[in-house]
């Protein structure tokens, strides 16, 4: 540090000249000043042009791709709706509708490209069904390609890119909107090679599970599940605990038996392809014992522990999610009454940790 001479200054003992450079010799002395990280907060963006919920989510070069969903009260018939937001420009525009217009179907990214899984769709006279059917996306050519079928239907379930293969997990088999028209609820666990446009059944998962934040980190998958089990009444949801992990150089599946932030179900960042963030896996809002919730938190991988983040601005359930570019988006989902989906956009700047 450069040397600062009082004395060939010539001022006078306790003038305000000499107390001031007093202090300067003392911050001098003490480095240059650490910048105070200033605490995130959630801001207000562009509204979703067709507000939905229960639809699927994944985010491509800075742009959030909403897939399907629903967005009558009864939540027996989804939509067919592709809605882009561009997180850099805050706008919201259309691509190229699904080829059958599902919700809760099981998205990926793999290569660029979008993979969507099985959902649920309308089938007249019956209400939501399950279906087998699955897709490719592709960004630059903005069109849809139908991919070999899953080897059951499914929905609500997850599905995640590690390495050369797609992960597909959990979720059920429904047809109809009663209770007992959930026909099954899956452990079953397949690999997806896009290459051969085949499925390999691999280790079951140590339970059944549906509405999930799931992610990929180090080359395993890692779960949040909302609820074991589908049903109508919220009592018999059982909120789960804990997390899972699948090795797939393994073929293992782990539960991680840690406590969470908050017990909940119908996650605003469920059924997505990109709530995985530096190790994060954001889990946020949803519907706990006490009703629609505002709660923001993360499974940090490598502590294995889950942290509470900054609330939302009001409780929110059964929306979108995803990272992108470093900026957390939820879009759609309820705010308000069932049936009656929000429109407005939030988003929130990640940062990291000191050390990480």
């Amino acid at each position: 540090m450069n040397q600062v001479s009082v004395s060939s200054l010539h001022l006078a003992p306790g003038s305000p000249a000499l107390v001031g450079m007093a202090t300067l010799i003392v911050l001098l002395a003490a480095g240059p000043a650490q910048a105070e990280a200033k605490p995130a907060e959630w801001q207000v963006r562009a509204s979703i042009p067709h507000p939905v919920y229960g639809h699927s989510s994944a985010a491509i070069g800075g742009r959030v791709h909403v897939l399907g969903g629903c967005d009558t009260p009864d939540w027996q018939v989804p939509s067919a709706l592709h809605q882009v937001y561009d997180v850099l420009s805050d706008t919201w525009t259309t691509a190229a509708d699904l080829p059958l217009a599902v919700g809760w179907a099981m998205p990926a990214l793999h290569e660029g490209r979008i993979y969507l899984f099985g959902g649920g769709c309308h089938e007249e006279g019956v209400g939501l069904t399950a279906t087998d059917k699955a897709w490719v996306y592709d960004p630059a050519s903005d069109q849809w390609s139908e991919i070999r079928p899953l080897p059951e239907p499914r929905m609500n379930g997850c599905a995640v890119s590690i390495g050369d293969f797609i992960y597909i997990a959990m979720g059920y088999h429904r047809r109809g909107g009663r209770d007992e028209d959930v026909r099954e609820e899956y452990v079953t666990t397949y690999r997806y090679d896009p290459e051969s446009d085949t499925y390999a059944r691999v280790s079951d998962s140590p339970h059944t599970g549906c509405y999930i934040a799931a992610g990929e980190y180090g080359g395993r998958l890692y779960a949040v599940v909302g609820t074991y089990h589908e049903a109508t009444a919220m009592q018999d949801r059982v909120p789960a605990e804990g997390a899972l992990e699948y090795d797939p150089r393994e073929d293992v599946w782990t539960y991680i038996d840690v406590p969470r932030v908050l017990r909940r179900v119908f996650y605003a960042t469920q059924c997505s392809a990109s709530v995985m963030h530096d190790g994060r896996l954001h889990v946020v809002g949803g519907v706990s014992e006490r009703g629609r919730t505002g709660v923001t938190s993360h499974f940090d991988v490598r502590a294995r522990r889950f942290v509470r983040g900054p609330d939302l601005p009001e409780g929110r359930c059964c929306g979108g999610g995803v990272v992108s570019d470093g900026v957390l988006i939820i879009a759609g989902g309820f705010l308000g009454d069932v049936g009656d989906p929000g429109a407005p956009t939030w988003a929130l700047t990640l940062y990291l940790e000191a050390g990480r």
